[in-house]
């Protein structure tokens, strides 16, 4: 069978890398992927505009795909999956309405509260006056958060304890042309305590599969400090959440956002993942995204030990009775290297087209080069450059977590370019 993947990043480059290991797979179409995709065996890259849903299905078409698996959310979130089937294409993902969980934060808000999911205080506003008013009003040395409403590629919420902070991040937010981020509605909420952690399940509309936990690392510097990102790196946590609380998790927060998605006749297929946050072993809510986290995806898929085509298949049929998942017993890290002047909030230039050095470093059964934001030398010399802010990713599986972080360390080292940078805690 051939299978059609939507998008360009890490996310997708793992998946890439798992269903090329799958025996029922001959051939996997990458749209648009990039030059690092070459690497892997059974994919061949084609050129696409993942906004235009008439082309991608037009390729699905073409290629006679048995599935298309979609990793970014913007095409979610533009309801590619509609598309699709609308033309009787299977795809892995959820609707243009279901995917408004995480398309507009203040629906997902709403939706929280309306069906009991724990999740933090909040207000909405679409107007920029009211929320500064509302923001004079409020105790910020506890601390507030403010989330612009739409898709902000993981850089659209500022935690600040200061009021100065909180007013410019309004600003920027909404009235900053020179912001790369305008939102014409932003969530103000309560900051959570707590420990965060990220939660994935396998949805098909009535019912779920667990898919395992991640802890990720936001910011761009070292300790949590600087601009946030959309993610610098990531591992699996062990012995954590506890058992009792990943059963308040799977019917408190998964279970009843598949129940009131049903009852708004959307129901949620494809990956639901939760941000949420653990405070004395009980969890709230964050946020929801409808897809596969990036750089979560790239601890998670290389740790699951059984095929995960027929999973993908089973959600888009909308019946997952048949299908189990199994992880390997193991710890997995994962670390980012992006470009110079990531993460590039108001729209600065990156340090672009700088000659990776990679040769040292190569595929195990321990350890995965994961390419993000690169593309071919356009001197014909067949070396890749970075071309976006996260360039690429090193994930390690080892039996402590300690073992796991030294290994990706270990091969990040061998990896050069010029303005690379990259977080020296990830795993600590």
């Amino acid at each position: 069978m051939k299978l059609l993947l939507l998008g360009s990043g890490g996310r997708e480059y793992t998946f890439a890398w798992k269903i090329s290991q799958s025996p029922i797979v001959d051939e996997i179409i990458v749209a648009p992927g990039n030059d690092g995709f070459k690497r892997l065996d059974k994919v061949k890259l084609v050129s696409i505009d993942l906004s235009n849903a008439k082309q991608i299905t037009a390729l699905a078409q073409e290629y006679n795909v048995s599935l298309v698996v979609v990793g970014p959310e913007q095409p979610l979130v533009d309801g590619i999956v509609d598309a699709l089937e609308a033309n009787k294409i299977k795809v892995f993902g959820p609707s243009k309405l279901a995917a408004k969980a995480e398309g507009s934060k203040a629906f997902a808000k709403d939706f929280m509260i309306k069906n009991n999911i724990p999740t933090a205080k909040h207000a909405s506003f679409d107007s920029y006056q009211a929320a500064c008013k509302y923001i004079e009003t409020y105790n910020v040395d506890k601390g507030v958060v403010i989330k612009a409403s739409q898709l902000a590629a993981g850089k659209g919420v500022v935690v600040t304890h200061d009021k100065t902070e909180a007013l410019d991040t309004l600003y920027d937010f909404m009235e900053n042309p020179k912001c790369t981020i305008n939102s014409k509605v932003v969530v103000i909420e309560d900051k959570l305590e707590g420990k965060e952690v990220s939660a994935f399940a396998i949805c098909d509309g009535k019912t779920f599969i667990p898919f395992g936990y991640a802890c990720d690392y936001k910011r761009v510097y070292d300790n949590d400090e600087g601009p946030n990102t959309g993610g610098m790196g990531t591992f699996t946590p062990t012995n954590w959440p506890s058992e009792e609380c990943k059963k308040m998790i799977n019917e408190r927060v998964f279970q009843a956002f598949m129940d009131g998605m049903k009852e708004l006749k959307t129901p949620f297929k494809g990956v639901l993942f939760a941000g949420l946050m653990i405070n004395d072993d009980t969890p709230k809510v964050i946020e929801f995204n409808a897809r596969f986290g990036d750089p979560e995806a790239q601890v998670l898929l290389p740790l699951l030990d059984v095929d995960i085509v027929p999973a993908l298949l089973a959600s888009a049929d909308g019946d997952l009775s048949k299908v189990q998942v199994k992880f390997k017993n193991q710890v997995a890290v994962h670390v980012v290297m992006t470009s110079g002047g990531y993460p590039s909030v108001y729209g600065e230039a990156m340090n672009l087209g700088n000659r990776i050095y990679y040769g040292q470093v190569s595929d195990t059964e321990d350890k995965i080069l994961i390419f993000s934001g690169v593309k071919l030398d356009e001197s014909g010399s067949g070396d890749l450059v970075n071309s976006g802010g996260r360039v690429l990713g090193v994930t390690a599986l080892a039996d402590t977590q300690e073992e796991a972080k030294n290994l990706a360390y270990d091969e990040i080292k061998k990896i050069k370019f010029h303005g690379a940078h990259w977080r020296l805690d990830i795993g600590k």
